[in-house]
């Protein structure tokens, strides 16, 4: 006959003063004990305790975590029930091991669910990211499994090598391990997984070198100067590309989006698409001019990328056609670079880019460049800024000798 209860290690974990909690489990008076993955002060713990009383009320997740200990003691009796039905050897080691195996959690699973529950709540850019890990690791593995416990230090590095010989930038390699760590972090909080697991308590994130491309004055005034035909889509997307510049860099998903209704007056009053954050400027000659070519479309969008012949309610659909129109007007930016002579990578946030380092040479109000941008700190300003650091140390050197 086997039974269980809940011990409190007697040796605190290093570095701290909290104690692993351990199922001890008995058959035919011999002991053999499980580590659990949760801790708690000596304090907090109920040597006494039974069911549902292992935790004391002085720990802010008591019953949580006793809800938990209880769990973890019905499934070793299953266990036992389980092998005594099929009249299996039962004893501490068999238990223990069985316990273990099944804890195991399949990571694939867990990222599965992850990017169903984003796109329910229509996160739909954030889960295309999480989708992408998820094909790299299948890619990588081979597998359509992978248990939590089987990515340790060794299989991030193996990645990590894998996707450098697949010639990926640091920045995506940084993105796929950050979005493996905030599924353990999430799996950790959930109790899913035992904190220790987790590669990355030894492995730390190398972001690497970031460049962002972005035009000087000069460039941007051959852009606007370049000879096309009225009306073409060529025009079309040099128009929307200076409309986002002289506008402080407005992300393509609110330059598709906009629609006269967003015009007041003399000013640009929209909310974000990403996060939806009402945002309002002042529109200045330039972007006015812009808006006078096409003010008599008869349309209610103003830029003639999307459609009112089209439903757009459904979010999914929207965001599908946000990223199809963004690809058309990334390979006609291309178009226009060539056509001037500029040998620099230009997207649709390459207006995004250039406003900010030209802003940014023109002003030392970082605040201010803040509000002008949309951020929602000056924190993610002075990151978005952190590229283009080059200029400023340069200029210094420049001033000082």
């Amino acid at each position: 006959m086997a039974s269980f209860n809940i011990e409190l290690n007697n040796k605190p974990i290093k570095g701290s003063k909290e104690h692993n909690l351990l199922l001890r489990i008995t058959v035919n008076r011999k002991h053999t004990r499980v580590s659990l993955m949760y801790n708690v002060m000596p304090s907090q713990f109920n040597p006494n305790g039974k069911k549902s009383n292992y935790i004391r009320s002085n720990h802010p997740d008591y019953k949580w975590l006793n809800d938990k200990l209880d769990d973890k003691i019905k499934q070793a009796k299953e266990i036992v029930a389980n092998r005594d039905k099929k009249g299996q050897p039962i004893n501490g080691t068999i238990i223990r091991d069985l316990l273990s195996r099944s804890s195991s959690f399949d990571f694939i699973q867990f990222l599965v669910e992850h990017i169903k529950n984003l796109n329910d709540n229509k996160q739909f850019s954030t889960a295309e990211k999480y989708h992408a890990g998820l094909k790299s690791l299948k890619d990588f593995t081979g597998r359509n499994e992978l248990l939590f416990e089987e990515i340790n230090l060794d299989f991030i590095n193996s990645y990590e090598k894998y996707l450098l010989d697949k010639k990926k930038a640091r920045s995506t390699i940084h993105g796929l391990l950050k979005n493996i760590k905030a599924l353990f972090n999430k799996a950790i909080q959930k109790g899913k997984v035992d904190p220790g697991l987790s590669p990355f308590n030894i492995y730390k994130l190398k972001l690497g070198k970031t460049s962002k491309d972005r035009l000087t004055e000069e460039e941007i005034k051959s852009i606007e100067n370049l000879e096309l035909i009225d009306g073409s889509l060529i025009d079309n997307v040099r128009n929307a590309f200076l409309f986002s510049f002289y506008n402080a860099g407005i992300r393509i998903s609110d330059i598709l989006m906009m629609t006269w209704d967003n015009i007041k007056d003399v000013r640009l009053v929209y909310t974000m698409y990403k996060t939806k954050k009402v945002h309002s400027l002042k529109l200045k000659d330039k972007p006015l001019a812009i808006l006078e070519k096409y003010k008599d479309r008869g349309e209610s969008f103003i830029f003639p990328f999307l459609s009112d012949r089209y439903d757009y309610s459904d979010p999914m659909f929207l965001h599908n056609q946000i990223g199809a129109k963004t690809a058309l007007i990334n390979g006609y930016l291309k178009d226009i670079a060539k056509k001037v002579g500029i040998n620099k990578n230009i997207t649709t946030h390459t207006a995004r880019h250039s406003f900010a380092d030209i802003a940014r040479q023109k002003t030392d109000n970082i605040y201010n460049l803040s509000k002008t941008l949309g951020h929602s700190s000056l924190k993610v300003t002075e990151a978005y800024l952190a590229s283009f650091d080059e200029k400023a140390v340069d200029d210094t050197l420049d001033k000082v000798f």
